[in-house]
């Protein structure tokens, strides 16, 4: 086969290109040749920066062009081993079969320095998995010495490969390394890197293992020692040793990986996978549904009768330390952030559980600062602390949170500055949603995301205001598992929120006190979106970082910052951290406190520009001019306000009193803010309501 080297490299990029934009970086291309010398097919090595590895083969098809697979030709048969066309060049040479491509290179570099080409050859068959795969014929006859990785599975292939040879009448030998304080997995690699100067007499005494490996077992012996188990039971062992099985209150069952501590709910699809994967590495053989469907009944048992422990996403707090999970393939790694500092630990002291469409966060560093974020952003510089605050406080699970919502005409990159902004803390494979049709789907979101993101709102039911209220303060939602059985399914959310659209959906004034309305201006010169994306993404490092800063700065601030006399914020916990960022960024605690104000007066003058109950009764108590307080039935306060009413709202006008009333109690503190009109509803007296205005 004719080789372009760097065709090569171009379509190995290409192919793997779901993997690439996961992190994965190709690391080499290992070649596969027949006994001549020709290339058959190639293999490609990706890393990950976490240190997880993914291999994809690739060959040349009659065309020449690179195609992932193997050759069609091996589909159903022995794959040929690694390093075959040296057993051709070198036929009475003893031959040493390890793991892997990488280990293969590395014994037959060494050998070669020893200048014993003729006497060593190294190859492999792939990883701990493949002995049954391979094509062992070539060895027939050859005296072989087996060097396993030093961990469970790589004794088991060290088994399985001993067995095929036997079958072939080769001399075969394992080696014993457990004097060597191997790590766990290490295989010839690091034990060449325990002394470079190791030479061949320092492997020929390497010991060969008799104890752990006995190979005179007849069938007998095997069939009197072996007690056979089924696969349910292989599954459960397997899940027992490399897992922790954990409930939560509500006995949820959740798994937790020994290895890398990453934790899966027992019943996702993420952990029917991993544990595919990691059950076919071991013993080389795929789990079968039924056997897979029973382990589930029985590993749910178990995790209902383990320790019960809180499981967070994204975002936790714990003895006054917060923690943001990094969300990192293969590890647990999070970001710990305390008053004044932050840094990156290996195993946080809380679980942290990923949905799949969650996705990994950059590595912070130091160095950058916030301007690198509002030049992706179209925040205005009169609202940027506002924007900063809402992204801060969604890093605090202990208060309630804030809901942002970005206004602005077509074409004022809504979409775009609400993706960046979510990004920062919370990237994920779907940044913007479309509005919820109903508010289980809004539930449903916030059971699975940190933040709830929602685009091109234009309207929003009163029910789904509501909704809203619940999921940024912290409730509870119910609804039955199944028609079938009366068990409950509970979704506990308390989620930053974040939307956008043209014209304020935000009208309920209970969710208005919840509220940031941000204004984004039109664009006077437009950037390529394309190129905005990607620039954030270089500096997502730096404004991480310097978002971490401001953070724990903010932290050490906080202690020692005194409301206001006269303010009685809604958000009160928001509203003390939001003086505590302005101090930590260079402004006094009164910028925060005006920007917000100013959001605030906005939001309750659209809310009364939006009821037609409130426009109505600020019209009639100006006709009134009474400057003392009044009471009134509420049927007579309603016939009286109804005169005043706009002939453009007579569809949404109340029917009755009692719908009149159930308006104005919603308008009530928008009417107390902003036209300093007193409404309060005095309960039945005799055979009416009263209200009192004043």
């Amino acid at each position: 086969m004719k080789e372009d080297i760097n065709a090569i490299k171009q379509a190995a990029e290409s192919l793997c290109v779901h993997a690439t934009n996961n992190g994965f970086k190709r690391e080499t291309i290992y070649r596969y040749r027949n006994k001549n010398g020709e290339i058959i097919y190639y293999r490609i090595r990706l890393k990950h920066p976490n240190g997880s590895k993914k291999f994809f083969p690739m060959h040349q098809n009659q065309n020449g062009k690179c195609c992932l697979g193997e050759p069609p030709e091996f589909k159903d048969s022995p794959k040929p081993l690694y390093g075959l066309y040296l057993l051709a060049k070198n036929p009475e040479a003893t031959v040493i079969i390890v793991e892997g491509e990488k280990a293969t290179n590395a014994l037959n570099q060494f050998f070669s320095k020893q200048s014993l080409d003729a006497t060593y050859v190294t190859i492999t068959s792939g990883g701990a998995s493949s002995a049954k795969m391979a094509d062992w014929a070539p060895l027939s006859n050859r005296k072989c010495i087996i060097w396993p990785d030093n961990d469970e599975p790589g004794i088991k292939y060290a088994h399985e490969v001993f067995e095929q040879l036997n079958n072939l009448k080769c001399k075969t030998e394992i080696l014993d390394l457990r004097n060597f304080n191997l790590p766990e997995g290490a295989d010839c690699v690091e034990w060449l890197q325990i002394d470079p100067t190791y030479t061949i007499k320092d492997f020929l005494s390497i010991p060969y293992d008799k104890s752990s490996y006995n190979k005179s077992k007849s069938s007998e012996d095997k069939k009197s020692n072996k007690q056979k188990t089924n696969q349910t039971t292989e599954i459960i062992k397997f899940i027992s040793q490399h897992s922790e099985l954990v409930h939560d209150k509500n006995k949820a069952v959740f798994v937790i990986d020994k290895a890398t501590n990453e934790v899966w709910k027992v019943k996702s699809h993420q952990f029917r996978d991993s544990l595919m994967m990691k059950f076919f590495d071991c013993f080389g053989k795929s789990i079968r549904e039924q056997s897979f469907k029973e382990a589930l009944y029985h590993i749910s048992g178990m995790g209902r009768n383990g320790e019960c422990r809180t499981i967070y996403r994204r975002i936790a707090k714990q003895d006054d330390c917060y923690y943001l999970d990094l969300c990192w393939l293969g590890n647990s790694k999070a970001i710990k952030i305390v008053p004044g500092k932050w840094d990156i630990i290996d195993k946080p002291p809380i679980l942290f559980l990923r949905s799949e469409t969650m996705q990994p966060l950059p590595e912070p560093k130091c160095g950058g600062s916030l301007d690198m974020l509002w030049s992706c952003c179209n925040i205005p510089k009169n609202s940027q602390l506002l924007a900063l605050s809402w992204i801060l406080e969604s890093l605090r699970p202990d208060t309630p949170y804030p809901i942002l919502e970005l206004l602005g005409e077509q074409g004022s990159a809504k979409s775009t500055t609400q993706a960046i902004l979510r990004r920062v803390i919370d990237p994920n494979a779907c940044d913007l949603r479309a509005a919820p049709k109903q508010n289980e789907d809004l539930f449903v979101s916030a059971g699975a995301n940190h933040v709830v993101s929602c685009e091109n709102i234009s309207y929003l039911q009163s029910s789904m205001q509501d909704a809203l209220c619940v999921i940024s303060t912290g409730a509870g939602y119910h609804k039955r598992k199944l028609f079938s059985d009366a068990d409950e399914l509970i979704i506990y959310a308390n989620n930053p929120v974040i939307i956008n659209g043209i014209n304020a959906s935000i009208t309920n004034q209970d969710l208005i006190d919840r509220a940031i309305t941000i204004e984004l201006p039109s664009i006077i010169v437009r950037t390529d979106v394309t190129k905005l994306r990607s620039t954030f993404e270089n500096n997502s490092s730096l404004i991480l970082g310097a978002l971490l800063d401001v953070f724990a700065k903010s932290l050490t601030i906080l202690p020692d910052i005194k409301l206001p006399p006269g303010e009685k914020p809604r958000l009160i916990e928001f509203f003390i951290f939001g003086m505590a960022i302005a101090e930590a960024i260079g402004f006094s605690g009164k910028e925060f406190i005006n920007q917000f104000t100013e959001s605030r007066q906005e939001s309750i003058a659209r809310t009364i520009d939006a009821s037609p109950v409130a426009t109505a009764f600020i019209d009639w108590w100006e006709k009134k001019q009474l400057k003392v307080l009044i009471e009134l039935p509420v049927k007579t306060l309603f016939n009286e306000v109804a005169w005043y009413r706009n002939s453009n709202n007579m569809d949404s006008w109340p029917k009755s009193p009692k719908g009149f009333a159930d308006a104005l109690r919603r308008v009530a503190p928008a009417l107390r803010q902003y036209a300093n009109i007193d409404c309060q509803c005095l309960g039945k007296k005799g055979s009416n309501v009263h209200w009192r205005i004043s």
